[in-house]
């Protein structure tokens, strides 16, 4: 899950605490890098300073990448945090974003950290390659569905600062891709998805739902066991409510007797307008990753959170192998095995292009084409 400005404090603390056995596991599950390795400082520092000071609200200053290269492993690290804090702390927050072109459709990204990746999103690509969209992002960086709810009030529905004073009706999109901070809360989290739909719909707004991304590593203890299968199903709860897979009464639980009327079905607005799925795409790790061993699992099922479900053990252990096939492919790691990089968000775009109105002038060969180059998404030299 994405990192908190408090998360990030604590790798900084870690990075040079006394004990070094405990900051190199920590260095280790949040950054995948061994004391040993040798690790520039000049692209984890620009990594950190951009995608860190750009979740707070405020800009890296234009030297911050520009760090010694040979400044290597530990040091790198806490460099980077040093330079981090720096920017929040000292550079001018952002001016409010606002719309600068003519183009006629308008759409605002919610999310959390993954939609506000710094080097090209997925929001950029199409931005890019629809001729007729223009795309703002307000993703926030450690967002949870009820922040990004709260983010959608104050930065676009507010009628003396929000965004949608300059969204003409029948021309406002919302681009949604988020809940992966709360996702262990599941059912909480398709709810408050489903109320910022909602809030959406009743302001005139459709809405393109990107579902969460694959995500995680065996070096993240979250995985570990049957541990890592429960959290590979609460992440495909969210997806299935947000694809319309599942009845409101188990996509929200208890919180479903809140809707009005309490109809089985769904009403007006509760689900996206366009939903895409990246959960099952090429996102993924795929066949090509191994199989957990089976002896394990099989040994601890009846400590489990399972073991009440004997009967079906052998499809439990055999989806709990199966977990490392869920995860984000290593090609497409980022700083983290959560976040996409470029080439990860560029397959996002590309999947939403696939599904995207015919009024947002979209063109995806010419966004599968597309390079991040010199801060900004450019045709192919």
């Amino acid at each position: 899950m994405a990192k908190t400005t408090k998360e990030l404090r604590t790798i900084c603390d870690l990075a040079s605490a006394p004990d070094h056995a405990a900051g190199d596991r920590m260095r280790q599950r949040w950054w995948g890098v061994n004391a040993a390795d040798s690790l520039g400082a000049t692209a984890l520092t620009t990594t950190v300073a951009r995608w860190y000071c750009g979740g707070c609200g405020r800009s890296a200053p234009a030297w911050a990448p520009m760090v010694p290269s040979h400044t290597l492993g530990l040091n790198g690290l806490v460099l980077a945090c040093l330079v981090a804090s720096w920017c929040c702390a000292h550079t001018p927050a952002t001016a409010a974003p606002r719309f600068t072109t003519e183009r006629p459709h308008k759409a605002v990204v919610i999310g959390g950290s993954i939609s506000r990746y710094y080097a090209g999103s997925f929001g950029q690509f199409l931005q890019f390659a629809c001729r007729d969209l223009e795309v703002i992002n307000l993703g926030e960086v450690g967002a949870g569905a009820a922040k990004m709810r709260r983010n959608f009030h104050s930065g676009v529905l507010d009628g003396e600062v929000g965004l949608i004073r300059h969204m003409p009706v029948g021309h406002r999109w919302l681009l949604v891709q988020g809940g992966l901070n709360s996702v262990w809360m599941p059912e909480a989290t398709s709810w408050t998805l489903s109320r910022l739909f909602v809030d959406a719909y009743d302001a005139g707004f459709q809405v393109v739902a990107l579902s969460l991304t694959p995500w995680g590593d065996d070096s993240d203890p979250r995985f570990e066991g049957w541990s890592g299968l429960r959290m590979h199903r609460a992440t495909e709860h969210v997806v299935d409510f947000l694809m319309g897979r599942l009845k409101p009464a188990v996509a929200f639980g208890s919180r479903a007797a809140g809707r009005p009327g309490q109809p089985s079905g769904w009403l007006p607005g509760e689900l996206p307008t366009i939903a895409v799925n990246l959960w099952a795409s090429g996102l993924r790790a795929g066949p090509s990753a191994p199989l957990r061993p089976a002896e394990p699992l099989q040994d601890s099922f009846d400590k489990s959170a399972y073991r009440r479900r004997a009967d079906a053990q052998d499809d439990l252990v055999a989806a709990a192998r199966a977990i490392g096939r869920q995860f984000l492919a290593k090609k497409y790691h980022s700083f983290d095995p959560t976040h996409p990089n470029t080439a990860g968000h560029k397959l996002m775009a590309v999947l939403t292009c696939q599904k995207a109105p015919a009024a947002w002038s979209c063109d995806c060969d010419a966004l599968r084409r597309g390079e991040w180059r010199a801060g900004r998404v450019r045709a192919p030299k």
